[in-house]
């Protein structure tokens, strides 16, 4: 991944890979279209995706720290075991989108959006949630 991104403002397509164990620092991916990707065991930290769109991914093991996920779409996603801490998730939508055994620790999820997702086993503390809105089905 770090092979196929430097800093993206828009254009940025990338569709049906894996990756692993990579690490991801100061980075940004403003609205970028990318689908269909596989992340095992890897760190995004500082990074910043505001606007982008994100779907069908599966992320196994990862974790994001001091992201910028606004307004980022999340589309029939699953999540395992990753966290996502000291973030910003304002206006997120997460949409037809599974969590298991997933943290998120010290976010803002101003006016974010569950619709339709599964949590399971997961933890959220220290969350400013103020307009969020959750659909969530199977919890």
């Amino acid at each position: 991944m770090k092979s196929l991104i430097t800093n993206y403002k828009g254009n940025l397509k990338i569709a049906e890979q894996n990756f692993s164990d990579e690490f991801i620092s100061t980075k940004i991916l403003n609205s970028c279209a990318i689908r269909k990707l596989i992340f095992s065991n890897c760190t995004f930290h500082k990074l910043n995706c505001k606007g982008s769109s994100f779907p069908k991914f599966d992320f196994n093991g990862y974790m994001y720290s001091e992201a910028i996920l606004k307004q980022v779409e999340f589309k029939s996603c699953s999540f395992q075991n990753c966290k996502i801490m000291d973030s910003n998730l304002d206006k997120i939508d997460f949409d037809d989108t599974s969590f298991n055994s997933c943290k998120f620790k010290n976010i803002s999820l101003l006016a974010g959006y569950f619709n339709d997702c599964k949590i399971i086993k997961s933890d959220f503390e220290e969350i400013n949630s103020y307009g969020a809105c959750a659909i969530i089905v199977d919890s």
